[in-house]
Formats: structure tokens, sequence, C-alpha cells
């Protein structure tokens, strides 16, 4: 490649990852000024974090921190409908693709007494399962944020809600793809080989521009909430190519099913999904298990909450995710105090080749505005394991600091 042809690809790269978002955001907070309808909320939150080990790559850094914020401005129109735009940005100090804003939605809806009309970029989530959703399709991961799904890019979308008294009805019409986001050479924590993001390949030849459909249908029965959902289009999770580790969006379909039961201090949860395609083998994916809770233990407010789960790919070794054959066990704790303090810490692991990740989340909020969050994460006994291998040496330690308003 010539100088000037990365040169232009750079330009490419910034323009879609910030330019474009930052003028939209700019035209919709000068909407915003424009009437003071609005009303709002977000917040300011610092970053830091620790690496306890030299990565295995040229990532040097063993200290990282950054700066973020969200917010939801929301304002009525007319009697019966209503405009949402959540900007977000964050600043990372040392992963450029880290650096990065974005439009969560933008998004107008509109409520009559036996549906509702959504037009715009939303965010939609699907599915009960702790550990990982695999039914939770309609967005594309912000991945370089974290696993939670709340961590989502805004979706082009036409979503009609069909509301029957058995449940409901939710059609998309998708016209719009938004690319995964990966860690640059300098972020962490990440993998041996940088993903060429610039160099994304597409099956259909309307590449970002294939329009998706999805539908699902939900409802409950006594004590079980049932969701069936279909999906056809663009892969939201590539596959990366060798040698040059850039991402294949396929096209495949999707059919899946979410269940939940609530049985006094029980749930039952369970995730199921078959995808096919011309580019993947078709496959099944699982995850299920269950949740209880003890309440008020030892007399005391606090609730302690026992997740086991069940993550399965009948793919196997041939699977590109790291659930081919894995159990979860976590513990949530629930203080039930002034501060919302509360913590979950668990484990997943590989019922075939041992290894293990544990996690840890814990919040505390201070006076009415000011939260403090920790998180950790950390990767063992993952020798045999050709995909956790490469986060051997990326165990980390966060700490946020978040002002909401």
């Amino acid at each position: 490649m010539t100088h000037s042809s990365a040169q232009s690809l750079n330009a490419t790269h910034v323009y879609r990852r910030i330019v474009t978002p930052v003028v939209a955001g700019a035209l919709a907070l000068v909407s915003l000024t424009a009437n003071a309808d609005w009303a709002y909320r977000g917040d300011v939150s610092l970053q830091l974090r620790a690496f306890t080990d030299n990565a295995l790559h040229q990532a040097d850094q063993s200290v990282s921190g950054s700066v973020s914020g969200n917010a939801e401005f929301n304002r009525p129109v007319g009697e019966n409908g209503s405009f949402t735009i959540s900007p977000f940005f964050r600043y990372d100090t040392h992963d450029e693709n880290r650096t990065h804003v974005d439009l969560r939605e933008f998004i107008y809806s509109h409520s009559a007494e036996s549906w509702e009309l959504n037009v715009g970029l939303g965010k939609v989530f699907w599915g009960v399962a702790e550990s990982n959703n695999v039914v939770d399709i309609i967005n594309q991961k912000d991945a370089i944020e974290g696993a939670s799904p709340e961590h989502k890019l805004g979706q082009p979308m036409i979503n009609l809600l069909l509301l029957r008294d058995w449940g409901e009805i939710s059609l998309y019409v998708l016209p719009g793809f938004r690319e995964r986001t990966y860690p640059s050479e300098d972020g962490r924590p990440r993998g041996f080989f940088t993903v060429d993001s610039d160099n994304a390949e597409y099956e259909s030849s309307n590449e970002q521009n294939h329009i998706d459909v999805a539908a699902r249908v939900s409802g409950a029965i006594e004590e079980w909430d049932l969701g069936f959902h279909i999906f056809h289009g663009t892969a939201r999770e590539p596959t990366l190519q060798f040698p040059s580790f850039a991402p294949f969006y396929y096209q495949m379909t999707q059919v899946g099913l979410d269940v939940q039961a609530t049985l006094e201090s029980w749930l039952l949860k369970s995730e199921l999904i078959h995808r096919s395609g011309d580019n993947i083998t078709d496959h099944i994916q699982l995850v299920s298990g269950l949740e209880y809770s003890f309440y008020g233990v030892a007399e005391s407010d606090v609730d302690i909450g026992v997740v086991a789960e069940w993550l399965y790919d009948d793919r196997e070794e041939q699977a590109d995710t790291i659930f081919q054959n894995d159990i979860l066990l976590g513990f949530r704790f629930a203080l039930n105090d002034e501060q919302s303090s509360e913590a979950l810490v668990g484990v997943i692991a590989d019922m075939d080749g041992g290894a293990k990740t544990f996690t840890v989340e814990a919040s505390r909020r201070f006076r009415d505005n000011l939260k403090l969050s920790l998180e950790a994460l950390i990767w063992t006994d993952a020798k045999d394991d050709p995909l956790l291998f490469q986060f051997a040496q990326e165990d980390y330690v966060q700490v946020e600091l978040g002002y909401f308003f």
C-alpha cells in the first residue's frame, strides 16, 4: 500500500468514527437549544485501568485512563409522540479506537392504543441470561467499551410494535449496518493480533447498506415469559480472515427462543438459537441456567443470589466463540442500603480445556449524584485454549467514578 493510500484510509477511518457522529451530535444539540421542553439526564465518568502483567503484544502500558460521557434528551411531540437523543463520547489516553463519539439513540416514537412506531437510530435488548445473550441480535456491540449488554452502537431501524392482549409482536426493518469496534495496536485488553477494521469485507454486495429484517413475538403464560424471534441479514459478529485479521461480515438467518420463569425465589432462564448461512456452519448455541435468591440473609437487609448457567455451542472445537462447553457460577450481593451497594462475583469455567475467567463487578453510590464502580477480569489455566491463551497476561482491575446529572 502506498503512503498516499494509507493516508486516505486513515482519513476515511477518522471521518467515519469521529467527524460524522460529531456533526450529527452538533445538529442534535442545536435542535435541543432551540426548544426548552427537553428533559435530560446523563453522567460523566473518569475511568482508570491497571494491568497486572506485561502484554504479550506491542501495547506496553500498564495503566490507562479515560473520560466518558452519556446523556439522554427526551422531548414530547404532540399528544402521542416523543423524540429521544442519546449521545456518547469517550477519550482514552492510549487506545485511539476507544476514543470515539457516537449517537446511541436518535429516534422518534409514536404510541397508539394497540401499536407503537419507532423510527431512527435506536437500541434494543433481547435476552434473559447472565453470562451471554445469544438471542440479542439487533444492535452491534461496542466491544471496546466492555461486555455489558448496555454497550451498543445505535442501529438504524423502522420498528412497528403491535400490542395484543396475550403479548406483543415487534417487526423490524434495519436499513444500515454498524461495524464492530476493536482495540487498536496500543489498546488493552486484546489478543495477539490487531483486527484490521479498515479493510472489512462483506458477503453482501451492498456491504453496509444491506437491509436486514427481524421479527419477535413475546408474551407470558402464568409464570413463564416467552420470546421467539427470527432475523435475516448481516451477522453482527464477524469471522476474522487469516492472515490479515480483517473482519468478514457474512449473511445469516437466526431463529431463537428465550424463556424465563419466576417461581418464588427461583428464576429459570434459557436462550437458544440456530444460525445458518452459506459462509458459516449451521449450528446451535444455548445458554441455560437458574438463579436462586436468599432474601434478608441472617435477618439483615442483605440479599444474596446464586447464579448457575451452562453455555454450549454444538460446533465444539470449530466454534468461533470461547463458549463451546462452559459453566458459569456466580454470586450476586445487594445490600439494599441508601447507597445502592451491590456486587457480582463469578467464574466461567471451560469444561473441556479447563480455562477459567473470573469477573468481579461492584458499585456504590455516594450522595445523590456520585457512583464508584469496580471491575476486575482475570484469565487462568488458559494455556491449552487457543482463544483464551491470548489473554493470559491481560488481567486488569478497573475503577470508575461517575457524576450523574
